[in-house]
């Protein structure tokens, strides 16, 4: 839990702190320094950062560019951790910057969506029946899910993920333990993403915050 409730104060803040002007690669640098300075000993995948046009994919190949950061623009922040104990933490958070009602919309809509497929969680469903969840909220938004793997999550454990694969269609695994929670959803100019982690234990489930 510590993993995870590091990359979430992180992920916040950087959203919350973005500046017009920052490139992505400033911000990759800024987020892995506060996570050091918080006693992250490292990070398992590189911490990802999409401005505009860069808010289209959100994948562990994707290297953040020299792509500034607008006044009027939306921009993301995934961030990875390893704590001390072995730990891996995995936490998105999306923003806006100006005032955009645009934007604004696809953040709420976001939100909604993201608490929805949380709000579905049982301990013990299959991976692909909290995917189902999620389509069926993202349906009438009218976004789509941009995520080129067709998921919206996957396993995450002490020093490994995908273990257990992915949160899809096609997945009947059980859940149990850590999952992260990632929809990701957009059109053919903007993708917005929001990330946190469901630990499903025995009697219930609960989002690590």
């Amino acid at each position: 839990m510590t993993a995870q409730r590091l990359a979430v104060a992180v992920a916040e803040l950087v959203a919350a702190q973005a500046r017009a002007g920052q490139t992505e690669i400033a911000v990759r640098d800024w987020t892995e320094g506060l996570l050091d300075a918080r006693g992250s000993t490292g990070v398992w995948t590189p911490t990802n950062v999409g401005f505009g046009a860069g808010t289209l994919s959100c994948f562990p190949t994707d290297k953040p560019s020299d792509r500034v950061l607008w006044n009027i623009d939306l921009g993301f922040v995934d961030v990875h951790p390893i704590t001390a104990d072995g730990w891996w933490g995995d936490c998105t958070r999306s923003f806006m910057r100006g005032d955009n009602p645009g934007y604004r919309e696809a953040l709420e809509t976001m939100r909604h969506v993201h608490e929805t497929t949380l709000a579905a969680a049982r301990p013990g469903m299959r991976a692909c029946d909290l995917f189902f969840a999620f389509q069926e909220a993202l349906e009438p938004t009218g976004l789509l899910l941009l995520d080129r793997l067709n998921n919206i999550g996957h396993s995450l454990d002490r020093s490994t993920s995908y273990d257990l694969g992915y949160l899809d269609p096609w997945n009947e695994t059980r859940l149990w333990g850590a999952w992260a929670v990632e929809p990701f959803m957009g059109n053919h100019l903007w993708g917005v993403k929001q990330e946190d982690v469901i630990w499903f234990g025995r009697d219930n489930c609960v989002v690590i915050r």
